[in-house]
C-alpha cells in the first residue's frame, strides 16, 4: 500500500509537471492551443504504465482517471471549453482500468489501448493540422496515415502477429476516422482493447 501510494503521488507529480509545461508554452507563444492540448493529450497516456505495472491496488489504480474527471470538468468550465473529449479521455481511462481490474483486459491491453490513443490520435492530430491537405469530412488522409502507423506499431510491440495488427490498426484508423469531435477519446481506447482483447 505505501508503494502504491508513492506511485500515485509519482503519477500526479508527471501530470502536473506536464500541465505546468503546457501552461507556460502557451503563455509564452511556444506553442498554439491545439498543440498544446495535444502535447497534454499524449504526456497523460503515459501514466497508463504507472497505473497498470506499479499501483496494485485496484481502488488506488482509479484515483488518477476520477480525479481528473473531475479537474477537466471545473476545468473546462472555467475556460468555456467544449467539455466532450476533456471528460471523455480520462473516463475512457477509468473505465479501461476498471476492465483491467476485473481482468476483462490484460495489462498489455491496457497499456496499448491507452497509448493508440494518446500517440495514435495525437500524431494523427498534429500531422493533419501540419500536412493534411486532403480532406475527409473533418479527418484528412495524413492525418490517418499517422494514426495507422502509430497504431500498428504500437500494436505488434505487445506481441501480436503482424497481420493481426495490420487489420486492428486498420479498424481503429477507420473508427477514429469515423468518431464524433471528441468522442475518439472514448471510441479508439475501447475499440483498441475490444480488438485486442476480447475478440
Amino acid at each position: 500500500m505505501v508503494n502504491d501510494a508513492f506511485y500515485v503521488l509519482m503519477a500526479a507529480l508527471y501530470v502536473g509537471s506536464v500541465l505546468a509545461a503546457a501552461g507556460i508554452s502557451l503563455k509564452t507563444g511556444f506553442w498554439r492551443e491545439e498543440e498544446t492540448r495535444k502535447y497534454v493529450h499524449v504526456s497523460v497516456s503515459f501514466t497508463a504504465f504507472i497505473i497498470a505495472y506499479c499501483i496494485s491496488s485496484p481502488l488506488l489504480r482509479l484515483i488518477g482517471p476520477v480525479a481528473f474527471i473531475f479537474i477537466n470538468a471545473y476545468s473546462g468550465y472555467k475556460t468555456k471549453a467544449r467539455l466532450g473529449g476533456l471528460l471523455l479521455y480520462p473516463v475512457s481511462l477509468a473505465l479501461l482500468a476498471v476492465a483491467m481490474n476485473l481482468g476483462i483486459i490484460s495489462q498489455s491491453v491496457f497499456v496499448t489501448s491507452i497509448l493508440v490513443m494518446g500517440l495514435g490520435d495525437g500524431g494523427a492530430a498534429v500531422v493533419g493540422m501540419r500536412y493534411g491537405t486532403h480532406r475527409v469530412g473533418s479527418k484528412t488522409l495524413e492525418g490517418s496515415l499517422a494514426m495507422f502507423i502509430v497504431s500498428f506499431v504500437l500494436i505488434i510491440l505487445s506481441c501480436e502477429t503482424w497481420y493481426w495488427a495490420l487489420l486492428s490498426a486498420s479498424l481503429i484508423t477507420v473508427v477514429e476516422a469515423l468518431s464524433p469531435h471528441g468522442w475518439d477519446n472514448f471510441s479508439v481506447p475501447v475499440s483498441a482493447a475490444l480488438l485486442l482483447e476480447v475478440l
